[in-house]
């Protein structure tokens, strides 16, 4: 057994399990996932060859995302599939272990996957899930009222592309979870396979303002995306219309996405549709931490920053956090707005969370403030992580799914 980087003439058989394990007929959809990925490297394709043969494979998409504030940079695993006349001998599970040994070798500092099987197999191997939260609304009716000023039409590549992208950036400048998109990967073939370009724009006096990626499934709009400039919230009034008659025209019965039901085009839409919100959740994302001091390093220069705006001052002190991924790291803070991360220190404060609420509190999903409801630090300290660890809206975007 052989677990390595693909070779060239090894990618007709990759392309080929793909097929078996997810969908005989999209061949040319799974080629498409390494010729028309401009970023694309042999290396990205994982192998287990066994005489000859590739028996197991995965894809690493090389992203960088968001946590908090900060972007670092991400293996994003797909793909991971076996062949059925393999399974049950142990090639996926020696595959994901080795996985994590490129991950540290391509200079990722995050694992993330989005599993499509039961989350007990990756947990086997150190990965934690992060919920993400969503929400469906059944769809009853629709307010009749037009909205003025803002035209929505059909997304036109050719001339709208641009605009989007910048949209996108600008929106997501400070979004926890959300991929940096190049201007490169909006046109590259996997991304488009993904439905990332989208359905509808808003427009006034010539100017986008906003945009909006759904699609009528049967009887359900599934809202991928939306995105739009911060000095025009007044423009998803405009799209929520917009879906809310398309809802109409087309008979659906209810409306869902994975994003946070909070979100101000999501509250616009329960009105639209005179519907109560049901919140759903989806632990499909997991995460592990390639090298745990390294990924918190990333991160320092956003948290100096954070304490560098607040009112607050703080003496030195020190926090340990949790076991994760068999690592332990220790963040001290000088007093003076410096802060290092360093494997121990005296006088440290064991913060006694789990991995699950360290990922929550490292993303914003839930704050300090929430989490320290028992007072198990002392108030100095509490002030301290709650000036670091905020509760943030978290939002990965589906078309970025792999």
């Amino acid at each position: 057994m052989e677990i390595r980087a693909a070779c060239e003439s090894e990618l007709e058989q990759v392309v080929k399990l793909n097929c078996i394990a997810f969908n005989p007929n999209q061949h040319e959809r799974y080629w498409q996932y390494v010729r028309g990925d401009s970023s694309y490297r042999l290396s990205q394709t994982r192998v287990v060859v066994v005489n000859e043969q590739v028996v197991s494979t995965l894809r690493v998409w090389e992203r960088r995302i968001r946590i908090g504030a900060s972007l670092v940079t991400m293996g994003g695993i797909g793909g991971v599939c076996t062949d059925p006349k393999y399974r049950g001998v142990g090639y996926a599970s020696a595959l994901m272990r080795d996985t994590i040994g490129y991950l540290q070798t391509a200079g990722c500092d995050l694992g993330v996957l989005f599993t499509i099987i039961p989350e007990e197999f990756y947990h086997r191997f150190g990965w934690t899930s992060l919920p993400l939260h969503g929400f469906k609304i059944e769809f009853n009716s629709t307010t009749t009222e037009r909205l003025p000023d803002w035209q929505i039409r059909a997304f036109n590549l050719e001339t709208d592309l641009d605009a989007v992208a910048s949209i996108y950036d600008t929106a997501n400048a400070q979004q926890s979870g959300a991929i940096s998109r190049t201007r490169a990967y909006w046109d590259m073939a996997p991304s488009r396979i993904r439905g990332i370009l989208p359905t509808v724009v808003a427009q006034q006096n010539g100017n986008i303002g906003g945009y909006l990626n759904y699609e009528i499934d049967g009887k359900c709009v599934k809202v991928r995306e939306v995105g739009y400039l911060p000095d025009n919230p007044d423009v998803l009034d405009a799209l929520a219309f917009h879906l809310g008659q398309a809802g109409a025209a087309n008979s659906v019965e209810e409306i869902k996405g994975i994003f946070l039901p909070q979100h101000p085009f999501i509250q616009r839409l329960k009105t639209v549709c005179n519907s109560d919100l049901n919140p759903i959740t989806d632990t499909a994302m997991m995460l592990y931490a390639v090298d745990l001091s390294v990924l918190l390093r990333r991160l320092v220069v956003g948290w100096e920053s954070q304490i560098a705006a607040s009112e607050e001052s703080f003496s030195s002190l020190a926090v340990k956090f949790p076991v994760v991924n068999n690592r332990q790291a220790v963040l001290r803070y000088d007093g003076n707005n410096t802060i290092q991360i360093v494997d121990d220190a005296a006088d440290v404060v064991n913060l006694k969370i789990s991995e699950e609420e360290f990922w929550q509190l490292l993303f914003g999903e839930i704050g300090w403030e929430q989490m320290n409801s028992d007072g198990s630090v002392s108030p100095e300290v509490a002030t301290f992580l709650g000036t670091l660890f905020p509760k943030r809206d978290v939002i990965f975007w589906f078309p970025d799914r792999y």
